[in-house]
Parts: C-alpha cells; structure tokens; sequence
C-alpha cells in the first residue's frame, strides 16, 4: 500500500461528513394564535419557504412552545433563510415569523425557548 499523500490532512475538503446543522429561533406574532405542534409549525414555515423561494430547503422543527420554535437547517441555508423570513413579513392575513438568534448547539436555543415571550430579536448568528 503506497504511502499517504503529505498535502491530505485529516481535514480535508475530501471529508464526506454529514453538513452541520445550526438551529434557528423562530417568533410568530400576529392576531391569531400561533402555530401549536412541531407538525403546524413545519406547514407554516413550508409555506413561507415556498414564497421566497426555498421550498427545497431541508429543515426539521426540533421543539415548539407556544409562539416559539426552533428549527434545525443545514449551516449553509440558515443566512437566506433569515433574508428569506424577514424579507416576506406579514403572510397576508397579519402574522408574521421572526427570525431570532442562531445557534450553533440546542443549548442556547433551548434556554431561549424557555426564556419570556416578551424577549427582544438577537441578530447575528
């Protein structure tokens, strides 16, 4: 067996590992009650992907409580979805998904979720 090439490292671009994920907090605010179970919250963001243009987008609702949830995207979707989210505001009919803060690991994003409702945005990420 030849030897190993000295300009692989084992961080090679050649890594085939799964894509990171990064979770993002999401608000839904508006004058009807917001999205109850992980399934309802998964609809309402697939229907707002699909008008901005990232209905192809993978994405899972890992916990939802109340008018918050968090939703785990691969690292490279989570900037346009945050453009995505904020650019389309209002679904017509007055309510509106808030992107907050990204997280990198579920704890950050589970003490938010616990956190008070009347929290303000994070931005950044």
């Amino acid at each position: 067996m030849p030897p190993a090439s000295p300009r692989k490292s084992s961080t090679s671009s050649a890594d085939r590992s799964p894509p990171r994920s990064r979770y993002l907090g999401l608000e839904a605010a508006g004058p009807y009650p917001a999205p109850g179970s992980p399934a309802d919250w998964a609809t309402e963001l697939r229907v707002r992907l699909d008008a901005v243009g990232l209905a192809a987008t993978p994405f899972r609702v890992i916990r939802a409580n109340g008018p918050r949830a968090i939703v785990e995207f691969d690292h490279r979707a989570v900037s346009a979805i945050r453009r995505g989210l904020e650019r389309i505001g209002s679904d017509g009919r007055g309510r509106t998904l808030r992107p907050f803060r990204t997280w990198g690991t579920l704890v950050g994003a589970k003490a938010w979720l616990r956190g008070s409702a009347g929290a303000r945005p994070v931005s950044g990420g």
